[in-house]
């Protein structure tokens, strides 16, 4: 056929429903167009018209709770004239069997990131598949009638209870062959249904996972073959005509942000687009951001070998540490492909800052003891649309591929990101839920490449301080990269308990509650997952310094995104481990540029850590078994650890599936050592692509700032689906704020790239007015499954406290 068919996608504000899109337009080569179960559709029979067949996908909620499934129930009423082949995974199946009679109830235990296999009729959107190796994402089942005895024959037919609801698959792996959690599970678990008369279908399972084979996504083929020959004798010209007119006529009525088009669509979330700026180019009138002349800005910068320097002595020497500054710093624990660079931010008193609070649809745009207020409704409303607006005035183009040349560095907060998916939070107490400082003076450390970097992104063609300051803090380098009577140190570290006032840590029991009641919440079928934390405080002496704090957690705790950041009222040391996302600038295929389509490509990475296994485990004995490598990977492969992995690399491929057109797991699931603990790491990637006909102001194409902005808060921080868990969690955690805690920190840069971590394993202060004044928080959590056990939990929840905590511990 020389067009596409149109599918219907209801998506249920699941965090997989992107990835459900992208294999129906691979295995269907159908488009797709995404509407939201909320949505007010008036005259639906009409509406759909413009549609060959509807999606209902997976979702939290239970399909007896019209809330949960919304339109679903729509769809099951529609008149026989009306009807077109529907396809309902996993809560879509679950609406389906209801409405056919079936009672869905309770799995005694839940099944979320758990691969199993499926054994079917091998008929129907089963042919020629008798067995399906798949994922499980479900707290409930479907119960279709009782049966008794051995011979399962009966299981294939239609029961009393539902006579219209044909069995294809079930799962008999309730009791053999799964961890011993999944024993009270029934022996027989509904997999697959279909209506008797209409074409109708269901999967419980999840087709689109990573870790489902590829004979799971035949499925999805064999039911769009069903499809298109039901469609072919009933509904014959929606085969012949793409009937946009239609489709125009009545999607105009839905609400913009509850319909989305397929197709690496340009909006991921309910009144999130990912891709800004339709009107922020007219809009950015601020003198402040305004680039003097074209041939602007421009690098200066000299290049010296590292000889002796250290990220510690040259803050030293230089003083940077007295005043604002933000310090990106690998030196410690390099990672191949991680930690190969570290970057020293220099804020002076006349540096740009850019300032944002949730809530109030307004930016702070700072210089000096200037000040200028911004409307957000001049950038569709959002704050990364005018992020992006004004990396735009600033882009220069280099032919080495440097890590940073300057450019905004400063942090999110975890608030920042719930406000991007919905969840309404209050402004962060302590200062600003948003806050870039535009670094033009830095200093790089190119750790692989033995080299140093002083450099000045000038700006303004009458700006010659920056290059004196090139010249003159090079010339200094120079000398102390010679000899560095500080370069050797083999001195452990001292720690800091004598200076401690007092300290508020989580309590056992009110932990283990809210461990108890994130399961109650997955039992119910609310969440697959969810990423519970709790925060310590410890209040400090004044004399303490939090440079020498800094110092000495990194040689505690040693990380590839450690870093040190003083910028308007917050300090923050970080150790953490845990890339976010990182992005590299736009650049031409290895295989060079397509004659008829010219375009170049930009990767996004992300790398979540999901499992942890402590190094130093207490035997019965009260002795302390040190655990290799081996053991923890041998550990780290039970079927909890990886379900919890899973569940995050599906997630982040939803969010990457919302805003890129290739999506890739690079590495999944792979054990990395870090100084206390042994952690699960994967790898995922999106590329981003644009013509070479566009030019560097323009706003309106997609870039690695909106994959960031439909990506957030963290996924590994969060857990899935993301938008009901973190309302959840805000609940559970009895709605106090994370802060920067579980948000993000990192740099984007000129040239059009950006690296960003998770903010874990560190600690945070605001100077506020008051007692608190000196108060240090450490946020510390772990991933809640239902094969979680609270003792576990809480141990680990200790073990990664401990990672920070332990600075305020006599050793």
């Amino acid at each position: 056929m020389s067009f596409k068919p149109r599918v219907l996608f209801l998506d249920a504000y699941d965090s997989f429903s992107n990835n459900i899109i992208a294999l129906l337009e691979a295995q269907c080569n159908v488009h797709v167009t995404k509407v939201y179960i909320d949505a007010v559709i008036p005259h639906l029979d009409d509406f759909l018209t413009a549609f060959a067949a509807i999606v209902c996908g997976p979702g939290p909620g239970r399909p007896t709770c019209p809330k949960d499934v919304g339109l679903f129930k729509d769809i099951w009423a529609l008149s026989d004239d009306s009807i077109i082949p529907v396809l309902g995974i996993c809560l879509g199946f679950q609406s389906l069997a209801h409405e056919l009679g079936a009672s869905v109830i309770r799995l005694p235990q839940p099944r979320h990131g758990i691969r199993t296999c499926v054994t079917t009729s091998s008929t129907s959107i089963f042919e020629g598949l008798s067995e399906v190796h798949t994922v499980q994402y479900h707290s409930l089942h479907a119960v279709i009638g009782e049966y008794t005895g051995s011979d399962i024959a009966h299981l294939w037919r239609p029961s009393v209870l539902c006579p219209e609801l044909q069995p294809l698959a079930w799962d008999f792996s309730g009791q053999a062959g799964m961890d011993s959690k999944f024993q009270k599970n029934p022996y027989s678990i509904l997999m697959a249904i279909k209506h008797k008369d209409k074409p109708f279908y269901g999967v419980q399972f999840h087709p689109e996972s990573i870790c489902s084979d590829p004979t799971a996504q035949r499925v999805v083929a064999n039911w769009w073959r069903s499809a298109l020959e039901w469609l072919s004798c009933n509904r014959p010209s929606r085969l012949v005509a793409d009937d946009t007119a239609i489709f125009d006529r009545f999607g105009a009525r839905v609400p913009e942000a509850n319909l989305e088009s397929g197709g690496n669509s340009q909006t991921t979330r309910s009144g999130s687009p990912a891709s800004f700026g339709s009107s922020a180019s007219s809009a950015m009138t601020s003198d402040s951001m305004r680039v003097t002349r074209e041939d602007y800005p421009k690098l200066i910068s000299v290049a010296l070998p590292i000889g002796a320097l250290t990220i510690l002595s040259i803050c030293n020497i230089l003083d940077f540490i007295k005043e604002e500054c933000i310090i990106l710093d690998s030196e410690l624990r390099q990672l191949p492909q991680l930690g190969e660079s570290s970057i020293i931010g220099i804020v002076l008193p006349h540096t740009k800052k850019i300032t944002y609070s949730v809530g109030t649809k307004q930016v702070y745009l700072q210089q000096g003891g200037n000040e200028e207020l911004v409307d957000l409704r001049d950038y569709d409303g959002n704050i990364f649309s005018f992020v992006k607006a004004f990396m735009s005035k600033y882009k220069i183009e280099m032919i080495a591929d440097r890590a940073f040349c300057g450019g905004l560095m400063g942090y999110i907060t975890y608030e920042a990101g719930l406000e991007t998916i919905g969840v309404p939070v209050p402004a962060c107490s302590g200062g600003p839920d948003i806050c870039f400082a535009f670094v033009e003076r830095s200093i790089l450390i190119e750790h692989k490449q033995h080299t140093v970097y002083v450099q000045f992104l000038q700006t303004d063609e009458h700006d010659y301080e920056g290059d004196r300051w090139v010249s003159k803090t090079a010339a200094i380098l120079e000398g102390l990269s010679k000899h560095n009577p500080e370069l050797t140190s083999d001195i452990q570290p001292p720690t800091f308990p004598q200076s401690v006032r007092g300290r508020t840590l989580p309590i056992e029991s009110e932990y283990k509650a809210k461990i108890a009641h994130c399961q109650e919440q997955i039992d119910a079928g609310n969440s697959y997952e969810l990423c519970l934390t709790d925060q310590t405080s410890v209040s400090l002496g004044d004399n303490i310094s939090s440079w020498d704090m800094f110092v000495n957690l990194r040689q505690l705790n040693p990380a590839p995104f450690a870093a040190y950041l003083r910028l308007g009222p917050l300090t923050l040391l970080s150790t953490s481990p845990e890339r976010f996302m990182n992005w590299s600038r736009f650049q031409v295929p290895s295989n060079g540029l397509d004659e008829l389509e010219p375009e170049l490509f930009s990767t996004c990475q992300f790398r979540p850590i999901k499992g942890t296994v402590k190094k130093d485990q207490v035997r019965s004995d009260g002795s302390v078994h040190r655990v290799n490598r081996l053991e923890a990977t041998a550990l780290l492969k039970t079927q909890k650890e990886q379900a919890e992995n899973l569940m995050i690399v599906d997630l982040i491929r939803h969010d990457l599936y919302g805003v890129c057109r290739d999506v890739r797991v690079e590495d999944l699931m792979v054990v990395e050592e870090y100084e206390s603990v042994f952690q699960l790491v994967s790898v995922i990637e999106g590329r981003l692509f644009k013509s070479t006909h566009s030019t560097p102001s323009t706003l309106d194409e997609t870039s690695g700032i909106d994959c960031l902005a439909a990506s957030l808060p963290p996924g590994s921080m969060t857990g899935a689906p993301k938008r009901r868990s973190c309302q959840l969690l805000r609940e559970i955690e009895d709605r106090k704020p994370r802060s920067v805690y579980s948000g993000i920190l990192g740099y984007i840069c000129v040239t059009g790239k950006g690296d960003f971590s998770v903010v874990i394993r560190s600690l945070y202060k605001w100077d506020v007015p008051g007692p608190d004044s000196s108060e240090w928080n450490i946020g510390a959590g772990g991933a809640i499954t239902t094969l979680s056990t609270e003792d576990d939990e809480w141990e680990e929840m200790l073990t990664k406290l401990q990672s920070t905590y332990r600075l305020f511990v006599s050793k």
